[in-house]
């Protein structure tokens, strides 16, 4: 997502699971097939490794168009391909993204870009001076048109009181609640 300035905000709505870190493991089935590592589909015990995993699909469904493995209704196929197959990576991507997809997309979790080394240092994103990009002092390429973000082209009603209550609800993780 990106924020009024144009920076771009990652977010998870904990939907998934609460509580992974890269120090302890934890087992389950919780995901969207397409998404998942080959360790969550086996069944096997798993950390942040899996979140690498997603952010090479993500890639490689944003620099490409396509997910690197089958995607389709059929979920035995998906999980096959994820388990045994090769990802497809377009050969006219750029070298330094398919490198980055190869590593991101490695079977064994233990040899993950993210996890095995530090994702920043990756020759895709030699480009990017980290620490202005935490501080907001990079100039985003892309800031949203005020007027969608003001809303000014939509016709509220007077009355706002939401449509549906889900009393107590909130997308904050209890672990992030302070």
């Amino acid at each position: 997502m990106l924020d009024r300035d144009g920076h771009i905000r990652i977010i998870d709505l904990g939907l998934a699971q609460d509580g992974v870190t890269s120090s302890s493991k934890i087992s389950g089935v919780t995901g969207t097939d397409v998404y998942m590592a080959p360790e969550v589909i086996a069944g096997l015990e798993y950390d942040t490794a899996v979140d690498w995993w997603s952010l090479g699909v993500v890639v490689s469904r944003m620099s490409s168009g396509c997910s690197p493995f089958y995607y389709g209704s059929i979920s035995e196929e998906v999980y096959k391909s994820i388990t045994t197959a090769k990802a497809d990576i377009p050969s006219w991507l750029d070298a330094d993204a398919q490198h980055l997809l190869k590593n991101l997309l490695h079977k064994n979790p233990e040899r993950r870009l993210g996890v095995y080394n530090n994702i920043r240092d990756h020759p895709f994103f030699n480009t990017i001076v980290w620490e202005d990009l935490e501080e907001r002092r990079a100039q985003p390429p892309c800031v949203p048109f005020r007027a969608a973000l003001e809303n000014k082209h939509l016709l509220w009603p007077v009355d706002t009181t939401p449509l549906h209550l889900v009393a107590g609800f909130s997308y904050m993780s209890p672990s992030l609640a302070r």
